[in-house]
């Protein structure tokens, strides 16, 4: 397993990091999303990195219209 630190551009509360979660925890691979309300703007998502790679992860959020970044892998 590997896990990814995502910026969040955009200021979320916590209903949609719940939401974003769930929705991230319905795609295969994806084993954890960890955020915190300290700093909202950022995500860890744990993932198998034999079957998906960041970039998919970065695309199903931007799909729901938010804008992100990698921190660091």
């Amino acid at each position: 397993m590997h896990t990814v630190h995502i910026h969040i551009d955009e200021t979320l509360g916590i209903a949609q990091l719940q939401t974003l979660e769930e929705s991230l925890m319905h795609r295969p691979h994806v084993a954890s999303v960890l955020f915190s309300e300290k700093t909202p703007h950022d995500l860890l998502v744990e993932y198998d990195e034999k079957h998906i790679h960041p970039m998919d992860i970065l695309n199903n959020i931007a799909y729901s219209g938010l804008h992100t970044d990698v921190t660091y892998c």
